[in-house]
């Protein structure tokens, strides 16, 4: 039996959890208040869905279903809180079997509630061992963020991988001004006690931008210092790949602290420059860095804001860095500028630019046509 505020919610729950219940599921759209008066006259089934939006004090909210639910029943909760604390107070100090923050996802709730409604529990779900790729730039403003969330858009939104876009710049990162969704406090808190981190609760600290691509960024303060515990990069890198197949992060121009964590950790680099002799000297301090463990090609290079007759060519910039340009992608000039301002994607338009973005994901094996 579930209890919710609003028809989209309904919808994405029956959807999801329909077919397993061929006599019906008992849903009923009520708001909170009226699903405690409704609780208070009936003996409770065996599992219960509270919504809880819409509450100013959620979880003194929670705190009263005691009242109405009897001893044993399984209670699931949905609400508007996405934080990690928030989702560790219920499932830890109120008995909460498992809460979802909106707007649902239908394979989220599938995977988390499924288990529960129908009597059994939820498995732990194997390691996935997706891969992590570090895009990094030779310099400022040459695009890195512009070309990683595109690439995150493609792969998530259009062949379907499960798809994480990570900003590793907690302070001046703006992935999530690119993939149009709002920053979390979760990821600074998960790299203060790393010791926490699972693949639920790294889920839970994302933002989704579709269906199966995640956004997992940071806007703290500049005046705001937070303590990077060593080693959480590492548990942060081990939970997203048993849940993503991809993890792309965007690292910063000087990639210390758990950034350089991450990009040490990284299963392949791929380093975004300009044709411009600066980014050309950027690029080889980038080149001349040690290999990850997990590395076993020199990177990926991208030549990023390309025009002919301006600047160096590939052939030049191949000379001094000795590797080749893998992808080279036009300059979008006042269209990529707006289209981060909107949070809008570049490749939902065919041209030259998506051309580009889809031979990257080929080379990284997320597109059809496999690894180049």
């Amino acid at each position: 039996m579930g209890f919710v505020r609003d028809t989209e919610t309904a919808h994405i729950l029956r959807a999801a959890l329909g077919p397993a219940f061929p006599a019906g599921l008992i849903l009923h759209q009520l708001g909170f208040r009226q699903s405690i008066d409704w609780l208070g006259g009936i003996a409770t089934p065996r599992t219960i869905l509270i919504d809880i939006s819409g509450e100013d004090q959620p979880l003194s909210a929670v705190v009263q279903l005691e009242a109405v639910v009897d001893p044993g029943t399984r209670v699931l909760v949905i609400g508007e809180n996405r934080s990690v604390s928030f989702y560790r107070s219920l499932t830890r100090n109120l008995g909460v079997k498992e809460y979802l923050p909106k707007p649902l996802d239908a394979n989220m709730v599938q995977r988390e509630f499924l288990p529960w409604a129908t009597g059994a529990e939820p498995q732990a779900e194997p390691a996935r061992g997706g891969a992590v790729v570090a895009l990094c730039g030779a310099g400022g403003g040459v695009g890195v963020t512009t070309i990683a969330a595109n690439l995150a858009w493609l792969i998530g939104g259009e062949t379907r991988r499960h798809t994480i876009l990570l900003d590793a710049d907690l302070h001046r990162g703006s992935a999530a001004l690119f993939a149009n969704v709002p920053p979390s406090t979760g990821l600074r808190h998960a790299l203060e006690a790393p010791d926490r981190i699972d693949p639920l609760l790294i889920e839970r600290a994302a933002h989704p931008a579709t269906e199966r691509l995640h956004v997992l960024a940071a806007e703290e303060p500049l005046t705001e210092q937070w303590t990077h515990r060593i080693g959480g990069g590492r548990a942060l890198a081990v939970a997203l790949r048993q849940r993503y197949n991809f993890v792309l992060a965007d690292i910063p121009a000087h990639p210390l602290g758990f950034a350089g964590e991450i990009l040490a950790l990284a299963q392949q680099r791929v380093l975004i420059i300009e044709a411009t002799a600066q980014s050309v000297r950027l690029a080889q301090s980038w080149m001349a860095l040690p290999a990850g463990a997990m590395q076993t090609s020199r990177p990926v290079l991208i030549l990023n804001k390309y025009q002919k007759r301006r600047g160096l060519t590939a052939a030049q910039i191949e000379a001094e860095l000795g590797v080749a340009v893998a992808v080279t992608v036009p300059d979008m000039g006042p269209n990529a500028a707006r289209a981060a301002d909107l949070g809008e994607s570049l490749i939902a338009t065919k041209g030259k630019f998506r051309d580009a973005i889809l031979r990257l994901a080929r080379i990284i094996g997320a597109a059809p046509g496999g690894a180049a």
